[in-house]
C-alpha cells in the first residue's frame, strides 16, 4: 500500500478495504471534464485509485493497494483503476506522459507485465474498462484511446520504468506494418490478365519472381511506399534487395 510521489493527494473520506491481491491496471476516461470528475471519483457511487487530467496533474483518491468501485465485483477486488479525463479522443501529450509515469511506477510495485491483456481469460496487465463489457454487468466503452493506442502508451511506461526494450519492439514492428502497408506487385504476362498483390500477399508475390525469374515482355511494376520500380529487370532486383532484407525463404514451386 503506497501514495503515489507525484501525486495530488485528495483522499476519500470513505473506508475502503485492502485488496488481498493485485492482477493488472484497468483504464478508463471519464467522458466529463476536472470540475465534475474530481467530485464524480469521490464516491460514493464510483470512485478509483488514480485520476489524471488533459494538463497531466495526477490526483489519487485512495491508497494504492486499497479497492476501488470502478468496473464492478473482480476488477475492484483485483485491479487498480486509472481514470483519465476526455471522452475517448487522444490523450494530451502532458496526459499521456504523466499516466505513463504513474503506471510505471505501479508495474513496479506490484510487477504487472507491460502488455495488453484480455480479462476474464487474463487480467496481469493492462486492459480498458471496454474489456470487461457483458463480464458481471460491466457496460462501458472506456479504454487506452484509439488515437493514442497501446503500442505508443506501453512505448512510455517503459521508457519511465527504465527498459526501452518493449519500446524497440514495437517500433521495430510498426516499422515492418507501414513496409506491408505501402508494398504493391502488378505483374501481367503479354497476353495475359493483369493480377495485383499487396501487403504480405506482395511479399509472396516478390519471392516468386525471384524464385522464377520474369520474362522480358512481362508488364511488371513493384511499389514501396514512395519508390516505384518498373520493367521486369527493375521488379526483380527490387525483389532481390527487399527478400534479402525481410526473408530469404522463396515459395514452393
Amino acid at each position: 500500500m503506497a501514495k503515489y510521489p507525484h501525486a495530488i493527494q485528495r483522499p476519500s473520506v470513505i473506508q475502503h478495504p485492502s485488496r488481498d491481491e493485485t492482477r493488472g491496471i484497468v483504464i478508463h476516461w471519464t467522458a466529463g471534464h476536472k470540475a465534475g470528475d474530481l467530485e464524480a471519483l469521490d464516491g460514493p457511487l464510483v470512485d478509483v485509485q488514480f485520476y489524471v487530467d488533459k494538463a497531466g496533474e495526477v490526483y489519487q483518491f485512495l491508497d494504492s493497494g486499497a479497492q476501488a468501485w470502478h468496473a464492478m465485483h473482480t476488477a475492484n477486488h483485483t485491479c487498480i483503476g486509472i481514470e483519465h479525463e476526455g471522452s475517448g479522443e487522444a490523450w494530451t501529450e502532458q496526459q499521456l506522459e504523466a499516466s505513463a509515469k504513474l503506471a510505471a511506477w505501479l508495474t513496479k510495485l506490484y510487477n504487472i507485465p507491460v502488455a495488453n491483456v484480455d480479462p476474464p481469460n487474463q487480467w496481469h496487465g493492462f486492459f480498458g474498462h471496454k474489456d470487461l463489457a457483458g463480464f458481471e454487468k460491466n457496460d462501458h466503452s472506456d479504454t487506452c484511446p484509439p488515437a493514442t493506442g497501446w503500442d505508443k502508451y506501453f512505448e512510455r511506461i517503459m521508457f519511465y520504468a527504465g527498459d526501452n526494450s518493449t519500446g524497440r519492439q514495437l517500433a521495430d514492428a510498426g516499422a515492418k506494418t507501414r513496409t506491408l502497408n505501402s508494398l504493391k506487385v502488378t505483374l501481367q504476362p503479354k497476353g495475359g490478365p493483369q493480377k495485383v498483390w499487396t501487403g504480405s500477399d506482395a511479399v509472396w508475390a516478390l519471392r516468386w519472381i525471384l524464385g522464377h525469374g520474369l520474362n522480358t515482355d512481362t508488364k511488371a511494376i513493384a511499389v514501396q511506399g514512395k519508390k516505384t520500380y518498373k520493367g521486369p529487370e527493375d521488379v526483380y532486383q527490387f525483389a532481390k534487395t527487399f527478400v534479402a532484407q525481410h526473408g530469404s525463404r522463396t515459395p514452393a514451386t
